[in-house]
């Protein structure tokens, strides 16, 4: 006969999913709700027009961005600001960019175009090295680095000012309002982009310093200039290919206060246009970003644990709903993550059906994982602008650690 705490433990088991879930649950409800009051606090706070608003140097590296590069500029260059420059590095482009930034840069005195035919040095990935060569023109007391598939609201630059200001950092970045298209993009864009950090990360305790992890957006960085250039600037993480959560980090690491803020209001971002791209780059980037937003190297069994935590909330539930045992337990479990995915996504004004996607979007992320960790342990070359770029190795993503 079974002994009584066999019997316990195997109940503590056979529950410990849901347990795990419920858990989970809570702390992903908490964050987004302590997260979408930080935005709303920020917004109030940063509300007072300034008295002096300081330069700004707006830099965008651009490759084979013909499609998108026009619109992104002209929105740069019609921002109700005082005092600002917008500077492009073509980066060898080939499909027709070059042209287009000649068309503009001879019709806007204020836009300059820096082109480059070389590709980055050993160690350097493409973009990193675009963004030090823009740097290094720019004259501005702050630096908004930002991708050439953006588009920016008039009042953008000097919202994002008033916001760095208002809570003296030294690097603010945003969540930008993602624009998608195809089926693909919207299953898996938000939901990597904006959900899952709103309900991973406490910004609050990031911005105070209180927090051991860090993160950004690569599609709006803006950076006091003086603190970019004391760090080493993108110098300083030129390995690494998720630069944006490197940057971050690096400037932590040197005592600098950072920021990540809604800006849904500032500007949009389209980041792919297919499925294909969608796979190819959360394949190339998601793994990175896990490991690199947090303030100490992860220990082996960290893997596990996290892959525990997923699969109780993202996963089981909805295995759940075929045992019939299991159902009710289920439908509560994924009521759960369906309002707290509604509520990020109010918040941030998504689309009502991206709250009916979150379970496809969800099964995906693991095989974006297991797909990414092939890679690395094939030492596979990670393709991306026509550049290809070695596996990279776990001291590269937390370079910013070690300088």
């Amino acid at each position: 006969m079974m002994s009584f705490f066999a019997r316990r433990a195997l109940y503590w088991l056979a529950y410990a999913p849901d347990f795990t879930a419920f858990a989970l649950l809570a702390v992903f409800g908490a964050h987004a709700a302590r997260n979408i009051r930080f935005f709303r606090w920020v917004r109030a706070r940063a509300a007072e027009p300034m008295v002096a608003p300081p330069s700004v140097s707006v830099l965008i590296p651009a490759r084979d961005e013909v499609t998108t590069i026009a619109s992104c500029v002209t929105s740069l260059l019609d921002q109700r600001y005082p005092q600002f420059e917008v500077i492009v590095l073509d980066d060898a482009s080939t499909d027709g960019t070059t042209e287009r930034l000649a068309s503009l840069s001879a019709a806007n005195p204020r836009l300059t175009v820096i082109h480059a035919t070389d590709d980055p040095p050993p160690g350097w990935n493409g973009k990193s090295f675009a963004c030090q060569r823009l740097a290094a023109r720019a004259a501005g007391e702050w630096l908004l680095f930002t991708d050439a598939d953006t588009l920016h609201e008039p009042e953008s630059l000097a919202v994002g000012i008033a916001r760095a200001l208002t809570l003296d950092v030294d690097l603010l970045s945003v969540f930008p309002a993602q624009r998608c298209a195809t089926w693909g993009e919207r299953v898996m864009v938000s939901f990597v982009i904006d959900f899952l950090p709103l309900i991973g990360l406490d910004l609050r305790a990031m911005w105070c310093g209180a927090s051991g992890r860090t993160a950004a957006n690569g599609q709006y960085l803006l950076a006091r200039a003086a603190s970019y250039r004391a760090i080493g600037g993108h110098a300083s993480v030129r390995g690494a290919l998720i630069d944006d959560f490197a940057l971050a980090g690096r400037f932590r690491a040197w005592g600098f206060r950072i920021a990540l803020v809604d800006g849904t209001s500032m500007l949009s971002c389209r980041m792919y246009r297919s499925f294909r791209d969608v796979w190819a780059g959360f394949s190339k980037n998601l793994l990175g970003a896990l490991t690199a937003s947090s303030a100490r190297r992860l220990p082996i069994w960290w893997a596990p644990i996290f892959a525990w935590g997923y699969a109780s909330v993202f996963v089981m539930p909805f295995v759940g709903l075929l045992v019939a045992k299991r159902r009710a337990m289920a439908v509560v479990e994924i009521a759960g993550l369906l309002l707290v995915r509604g509520l990020v996504g109010w918040s941030l004004r998504r689309p009502a059906h991206e709250v009916v996607t979150t379970p496809l979007a969800a099964w995906a992320v693991p095989l974006l994982g297991l797909l990414a960790l092939y890679r690395r342990w094939r030492r596979a070359p990670v393709v991306w602008k026509g550049r290809a770029y070695a596996a990279t190795p776990r001291r590269d993503e937390t370079l910013h650690l070690n300088q």
